[in-house]
């Protein structure tokens, strides 16, 4: 009797550990088509309100790079508390700053081949710019949970994407679990679209969105 209660406890207690790896590994991946703009990149999508998860960021590696007059990538979430490497990987001095409301600075002009960073602790909406050439501009996208995604050239995203989380040195997030969400987009070109999606208890949700050009709205409000 006592052996069958051990065997049976070991067994329940499996199942406990099994359970939740399941439960989260769901994914909403879907396509964009934006009327009005030559490519559907650069779009971001997210879970206007994600499930709670603990994330450590202290080994995040967030990149804004400078090369060929150009910020790259031109879209570049970060999850709130996350520092942002700025390196100058062109032949000529760049400025960066920022004027936005979420977080102002000035980087001051540097020369190529050094780096400096920035501290983003507010979540919303960074528009970078270089004060030495007016035609650089990007977007840095504070966000309250690392559930996003940002479209390639043909429009195409998943959330979680594993990919961006991994070259972010991101871990611990393996999915989403079953359950109803509302995705957000957000371009700066484009006007923000919301639509819902039900992650099933297989894992796996499919939707297409379809975004025409307007004033953006805010990431949260």
């Amino acid at each position: 009797m006592r052996k069958y209660f051990i065997s049976t406890a070991f067994v329940a207690y499996a199942l406990l550990l099994f359970i939740p790896a399941q439960a989260w590994a769901g994914t909403i991946s879907g396509t964009i088509t934006a009327k009005g703009l030559r490519s559907p990149a650069n779009i971001l999508v997210y879970l206007a309100k994600g499930p709670s998860v603990s994330v450590d960021i202290t080994a995040t590696q967030f990149v804004m790079d400078q090369q060929d007059l150009t910020f790259s990538p031109h879209v570049l979430p970060v999850l709130v508390g996350s520092t942002v490497n700025f390196p100058n990987n062109d032949k000529v001095n760049h400025n960066v700053f920022s004027l936005s409301r979420t977080q102002k600075f000035n980087l001051g002009s540097y020369k190529s081949g050094e780096s400096k960073t920035v501290l983003f602790d507010k979540p919303g909406i960074v528009e970078v710019r270089c004060d030495v050439h007016a035609e650089m501009l990007a977007y840095i996208l504070v966000m309250k949970s690392p559930f996003w995604a940002v479209t390639d050239a043909r429009g195409r995203f998943e959330i979680p994407d594993s990919k961006s989380l991994e070259q972010n040195n991101i871990k611990g997030i393996t999915g989403l679990p079953a359950g109803k969400y509302v995705i957000k987009t957000w371009h700066e070109k484009l006007k923000t679209h919301k639509k819902s999606a039900l992650v099933p208890t297989d894992g796996q949700v499919s939707v297409r969105l379809n975004i025409k050009r307007g004033v953006p709205g805010v990431l949260y409000k």
